[in-house]
């Protein structure tokens, strides 16, 4: 039992509470992990200030003390799927150190356009990251940083004139927009990718299935860690596909 409520977006839910004080939420897509410095926190997981300096969030709850979550890592607000965060600051840095250590996996779920070849098992790549206008763009470079994957098929449809397929994929490492770019250097463009997409592809999907969202869920995470105090602390945790990728699978 979680042992106070979160402010939660609208959209948002918690999907389990470990007694150590670990959290993972279903962030709905177009959800921001935290706010916006410009915005305010009106679209983001949690409906409350945001500390930036020390990644927390801090409200009131209804008794008028004083409540902290600490974000952990994030979602791109395209990405829907578990976001973990922690009640403490230690359990949080933790965390961020076995993320950074790749010692806590996740499993991803996507909706491709499909090319009807062998899909590889293994993604590699070098990746750099360049902004131009406040825009952040991923391209492949032998410079850039590594960038590997594990993916295979789950499911396939094919549609009118289209062909997509539902892939499984696991980073080994969490480069900025990995999944979106690997996905489109192997001409398996994610559905709905404004960036590294097939434009004409997402608005035929769009006008057909009523669907207009990036195809990319966060659907497990599995922590094993020890803690400060050396708990071991041992967690699986899954989010269940959204409706939207039933549908369009269907």
């Amino acid at each position: 039992m979680q042992p106070f409520a979160l402010p939660l977006h609208r959209q948002c839910e918690v999907l389990a509470y470990h007694p150590s004080g670990i959290w993972a939420i279903n962030k709905r897509n177009g959800v921001l992990s935290h706010p916006n410095k410009k915005e305010g926190y009106k679209n983001s997981v949690l409906q409350c200030p945001y500390d930036f300096e020390n990644e927390r969030f801090h409200w009131l709850d209804e008794q008028g003390q004083q409540q902290t979550l600490y974000l952990v890592h994030r979602l791109d607000s395209a990405t829907s799927g578990v976001l973990v965060a922690a009640s403490s600051k230690e359990l949080a840095g933790v965390l961020k150190i076995a993320f950074a250590n790749r010692e806590i996996h996740k499993i991803y779920h996507a909706i491709v356009e499909y090319n009807g070849k062998p899909v590889p098992e293994i993604w590699k790549d070098s990746l750099v990251k360049k902004s131009s206008q406040g825009k952040i763009r991923v391209v492949k470079n032998r410079a850039g940083l590594p960038a590997i994957t594990k993916a295979k098929i789950d499911r396939k449809k094919r549609g009118a004139n289209y062909s997509i397929a539902l892939l499984c994929l696991t980073p080994t490492t969490g480069r900025t927009h990995q999944l979106r770019v690997q996905a489109a250097l192997r001409k398996l463009p994610i559905i709905g990718d404004r960036t590294y997409g097939n434009f004409s592809l997402n608005r035929k999907i769009a006008r057909l299935c009523k669907e207009d969202r990036l195809f990319l869920h966060a659907s497990q995470i599995n922590i094993n860690i020890k803690t400060c105090t050396g708990e071991k602390i041992k967690w699986e945790v899954e989010s269940p596909l959204p409706r939207s990728f039933g549908r369009l699978l269907s």
